[in-house]
């Protein structure tokens, strides 16, 4: 656990964006993450629980989740996507799952989170402050580039417009374990949208048509590279023909 040397509970964005320009600061969310790391670098906690950033909205077929919006709560409230709140429980069990926040899963970018890349195929953009002000950015290139320092994640909308719901297919090695490797798929407004868990540094969006293009997975001890490719073209081709796509 890191050690904390320091602890602040700022009341507005603004102020927290001002904090987090000490790199020695670190924004402190539901806390799974920053209280769960075995590095004993010395850290100051910057609390985001005082600035409102809770609550869901939908506004003009997008559905807004504030950063300190819980999984718990996303898994219960009736405007969330079925597919998107599964992937919400599936994320963490059910002690943690009241704790971890939408903002702090989408910040570490996990590669095995599977409700990152549902929130990918539900068109995600991600709201973030920083010095310069709020900007919006897709959740795809907040993935690639990562979180800037002194900036937060104050939000992330989704795209609620498209034909039906979002669908999984995984392998894990057993029913309740992490996916070794994962296929979501949705058919959006613009076609059938696919992102995969287990196969890059993060979640990606690949091409339904080829979605091991470019992707360099690793080996572990739960299956090699080739292994991983394998299980992502029949994932994908699965997961695509669920919603109606490739075939």
């Amino acid at each position: 656990m890191p050690r904390a040397i320091a602890y602040h509970r700022p009341d507005s964005v603004e102020d927290v964006v001002v904090l987090l320009n000490d790199r020695s600061h670190q924004p402190l969310a539901g806390g799974t993450v920053l209280n769960g790391d075995d590095d004993p670098t010395p850290v100051t906690m910057v609390d985001l629980q005082g600035c409102g950033l809770d609550g869901i909205s939908e506004d003009a077929g997008r559905l807004r989740l504030g950063a300190m919006t819980t999984l718990h709560d996303i898994l219960n409230d009736d405007r969330v996507p079925t597919g998107l709140a599964v992937a919400a429980q599936a994320e963490l069990p059910s002690t943690l799952r009241t704790l971890a926040t939408v903002g702090g899963t989408v910040a570490t970018g996990d590669p095995d989170s599977v409700l990152v890349a549902a929130l990918l195929v539900h068109d995600a953009r991600v709201e973030l402050v920083g010095p310069g002000g709020y900007q919006m950015l897709p959740l795809a290139n907040l993935l690639k580039a990562g979180v800037a320092a002194s900036h937060v994640i104050t939000a992330v909308e989704v795209d609620l417009s498209g034909d039906g719901d979002c669908v999984r297919q995984s392998a894990a090695r057993t029913p309740s374990d992490t996916p070794i490797v994962s296929a979501t798929a949705r058919n959006a407004s613009d076609g059938v949208r696919l992102a995969l868990t287990g196969m890059a540094a993060y979640p990606v969006l690949v091409d339904p048509l080829d979605p091991t293009a470019g992707l360099e997975p690793i080996s572990d001890f739960r299956g090699s590279a080739d292994y991983r490719r394998t299980l992502a073209k029949v994932l994908s081709k699965r997961a695509a023909s669920a919603v109606g796509g490739v075939t």
